[in-house]
């Protein structure tokens, strides 16, 4: 069947009509032409593979990593740099008009990444083998279908350096790739590398791994830490098992506008990190000075410590203990009193501050589903002039929205392209109380 694409689904994936359904297409550009193969007919959608181009873009590019783009996880790097950001910026456009009616003309243009690629400072990356072999990979999307890599061209120099390290090492090893039936072998190969500064974990069934793997990683240029974390789920929730130091230090300490972070492996902190600087110091310039500055969803602290001269006082919360373990060693360490750090649900640590002292202003930056209501309830009944609000789901950002405008004027939404070569868009948004009361 022959058809004409001309938009972009939010997972990147071309859309074409068929008897008025919106045909969802990976591979296909807007503006191409192509043969496709139906696969899935639903009552108001339906979903194709491209069986042959008949008609390309202008804007189309050849990956710079074919194993990256077919698994999935870059389903843009076909496309040109600068088409991705106009992409990008529709679809944030598309979203917040669709779940939050807010107005187009507050959205700015997308803030380019200082790198389109080797921008990644980590890694998680599932492993098996090959020709007997450990190899490192991507799943294919929506599959268990291990695409094994040789090289990352997202990842930064130094992180895909230390990694092909780390990898010989491993292979050297008698270390195999993890076995669901035996419970045993290496799962995940964890690696963040900042600075010249990198941290391991190795994510494993029920293994020992022995000193002389250990010490052979610690050997590495810059390694900080090795970390074992045994995950021998069969139906795991996420990466991390129980973890464990088993050599060097429990924190990798790195510098972000002159202030020192410690992080910890489970800590989460931007992967994208230059892009990840510029997001935050717009978030604090936005700020007004204040009495009372809370931070929800703070991480391991990084904005609340950066606007130490914005408010007499600054609460952050997260319910990760590494990442406020992290960020309250950090705050010492940085010799900044007027800041602190609790281990707990955002929406009640709010409510509990605000019960002490009134709060003035509010930094969120949510996981991918949102503030959860309680916390958006908590805003609206609360005295809080100004939110920052910094998504990375257009999605829920915009229904979020939807529900913030009852009491707060949209003054501005500038996004960031924190992801080259996917779909991913990060905003900060900004946001006043109706009526400035």
């Amino acid at each position: 069947m022959q058809m004409e694409f001309i938009k972009m689904g939010i997972n990147g994936e071309g859309i074409g009509y068929l008897d008025q359904k919106p045909v969802f297409c990976p591979g296909v550009l807007p503006g191409e032409t192509a043969e496709v193969r139906i696969t899935e007919k639903n009552r108001s959608f339906f979903r194709a593979e491209c069986v042959r181009l008949t008609g390309k873009s202008e804007h189309r590019i050849q990956p710079a990593s074919k194993e990256e783009y077919e698994s999935g996880s870059a389903p843009l790097m076909i496309l040109k740099y600068e088409q991705q950001l106009a992409y990008k910026k529709q679809l944030l456009e598309e979203a917040l008009w669709k779940y939050g009616h807010v107005n187009r003309k507050l959205i700015r243009d997308m803030r380019p990444s200082p790198l389109a690629s080797g921008y990644r400072s980590e890694c998680k990356l599932p492993v098996g083998e090959e020709d007997g072999k450990l190899v490192m990979g991507l799943y294919k999307a929506g599959s268990n279908q291990l695409i094994p890599v040789k090289r990352f061209v997202s990842h930064t120099a130094e992180l895909e350096e230390k990694r092909l390290q780390a990898l010989k090492i491993l292979q050297a090893s008698k270390l195999r790739a993890y076995d669901k039936k035996t419970g045993h072998g290496l799962r995940w190969f964890v690696m963040r590398v900042i600075g010249g500064r990198a941290q391991l974990t190795l994510v494993t069934g029920k293994d020992q791994i022995s000193p002389a793997v250990t010490d052979s990683l610690m050997k590495i240029e810059g390694m900080t830490g090795v970390f074992q974390s045994i995950n021998d789920r069969k139906k795991p929730e996420g990466i991390f098992g129980a973890t464990k130091l088993l050599a060097g230090e429990e924190t990798m300490e790195i510098e972000i506008h002159g202030l020192k972070l410690q992080l910890s492996p489970q800590s989460f902190f931007q992967l994208n990190v230059p892009q990840a600087e510029a997001l935050y110091a717009m978030a604090v310039d936005k700020l007004d000075e204040c009495d009372h500055l809370f931070e929800g969803y703070c991480g391991v602290g990084a904005m609340s410590m950066m606007a130490r001269n914005k408010a007499r006082r600054i609460t952050g919360a997260e319910n990760v203990k590494q990442a406020i373990r992290n960020a309250q060693a950090a705050a010492e360490a940085n010799r900044v009193p007027n800041v602190s750090f609790v281990c707990a649900d955002s929406a009640e640590a709010f409510i509990s501050a605000r019960k002490k002292r009134d709060i003035d202003a509010v930094i969120a930056d949510p996981p991918r589903s949102g503030m959860d209501d309680e916390m958006i309830n908590a805003l609206l009944k609360s005295s809080v002039r100004k939110i920052i609000y910094i998504s990375c789901n257009p999605a829920t950002l915009g229904k979020n929205l939807k529900e913030l405008k009852k009491s707060y004027d949209i003054r501005t939404v500038i996004p960031y392209d924190m992801f080259p070569g996917t779909p991913h868009v990060e905003a900060l948004c900004v946001l006043e109380r109706t009526g400035g009361k």
